[in-house]
């Protein structure tokens, strides 16, 4: 790849956009284009809206006022396959590379032809990860779409300034979500889930029409199906509590899940909100164990330390301990051997994705293009500390003096 020009020369950026919906255009995708065009040469290639996903008239007309970005949607027959596998990639590819781009941004489950795509490419990815939680808004830029737990190369001297700048955060986090002694045995009470075998937690992945990302799933689907395969595998070895993503919860009949729980006498179907937390948040904190896919609740199991198996196309890193294969992974967390997630390469790849990787389109500070030319930066913590502190607060506040 050669070299990406200096942020400060005038770049031909190009959005690839086959998986945008309406709300990751308004509060993403437009604020990049309106920043990115006041210095930019900017264009946009999209299809014509389809299943949630796309460009039409709406998204347009938010942008009626910036004139010179270009766009250039495809609306023929074929132009459903591109949030997958384009029916003319080769056709597709050819564009870009005449339109010679410095930058491509892609909103795309389809990673495979963009990587024909000349310049710097990158897939705009979710940056919202729990428990820390910042504003959906928040994007990651990605290479492949679900690599879960990367950390970039660094120095020694790199990786405790890190670990030190989150640390005030972390360790606020880490004692307000702390559960009390006696919770585990109430809730497990409350919710009809036995004391006595294991718990895996099964934090089910989005099924929305507009999810494309869906077509990297290994295993057993849809969900529902993916419940029976599982209570099936585990038997009476342990209890397998399900949540539902919340997309699914607000835009997908859940009455096959209900149904597949309902027939399986080793699955529990948790509530959305369990106390004042997400269900997933909530019961990571007692599982004995974690089943995540490509979710990003992946960074629950990291934040907690509980042992999880993977299932993915994609790479894990190394300190997660994720076991590929459910059979050992099984054997051991009834063993009570399990692997865990190494507690400060945790708190440091918390800080690399908090300080270093996490993408704010609305940050003054965030600056797109020089984050592409340098992707590792300790020049830009500070301002990303600062960032951090406007945007949860709570966990940066002194604590309150006792009254004497």
């Amino acid at each position: 790849m050669p070299p990406l020009p200096h942020p400060e020369q005038r770049q031909r950026i190009l959005f690839y956009l086959p998986m945008v919906t309406n709300w990751w255009f308004a509060h993403i995708v437009e604020p990049m284009l309106r920043r990115l065009a006041a210095a930019h040469e900017v264009h946009v290639l999209a299809p014509a809206p389809w299943r949630g996903t796309g460009i039409g008239a709406e998204e347009l007309a938010r942008c009626a006022d910036l004139p010179d970005v270009r766009w250039y949607i495809m609306d023929g027959p074929d132009h459903p396959s591109t949030r997958t596998k384009p029916e003319d990639a080769e056709g597709l590819i050819g564009f870009v590379r005449d339109l010679a781009p410095d930058v491509v941004l892609c909103r795309t489950a389809d990673h495979e032809t963009p990587r024909h795509f000349p310049g710097t490419v990158r897939l705009l990815m979710e940056g919202r990860l729990e428990p820390f939680a910042p504003p959906p808004r928040w994007i990651l830029l990605a290479e492949r779409p679900h690599d879960h737990g990367l950390l970039a190369e660094m120095s020694p001297a790199e990786r405790d300034q890190l670990r030190t700048m989150l640390a005030p955060a972390w360790d606020r986090l880490q004692c307000t979500l702390a559960p009390a002694p006696d919770e585990r045995a109430a809730l497990f009470a409350r919710l009809g889930i036995r004391k006595d075998r294991p718990l895996l937690l099964l934090p089910l992945e989005c099924e929305t029409e507009d999810n494309f990302f869906a077509m990297h799933r290994l295993g057993t689907k849809p969900n529902a199906a993916l419940v029976r395969a599982l209570s099936a595998q585990l038997g009476g070895r342990c209890t397998l509590a399900v949540t539902n993503h919340p997309l699914n919860d607000a835009h997908v009949d859940a009455a096959s899940l209900i149904e597949a729980v309902a027939d399986c006498d080793n699955v529990v179907l948790l509530p959305p909100r369990i106390g004042m937390h997400p269900a997933t948040l909530a019961m990571a904190r007692h599982a004995d164990g974690m089943l995540v896919g490509d979710s990003k609740t992946f960074a629950l199991a990291a934040f907690f330390g509980v042992p999880m198996h993977r299932e993915s196309r994609f790479d894990t890193g190394a300190w997660l301990g994720a076991y590929a294969a459910l059979e050992p992974f099984v054997a051991d967390v009834a063993a009570g051997t399990a692997r865990r997630p190494d507690p400060q390469t945790a708190r440091l790849w918390f800080a690399q994705y908090l300080l270093n990787d996490a993408f704010d389109p609305l940050a003054p500070e965030d600056d797109l293009l020089a984050r592409l030319a340098r992707p590792f930066d300790p020049d830009r913590w500070d301002a990303a500390l600062a960032r951090l502190q406007r945007t949860l607060p709570a966990l940066f506040a002194e604590p309150a003096q006792a009254s004497g």
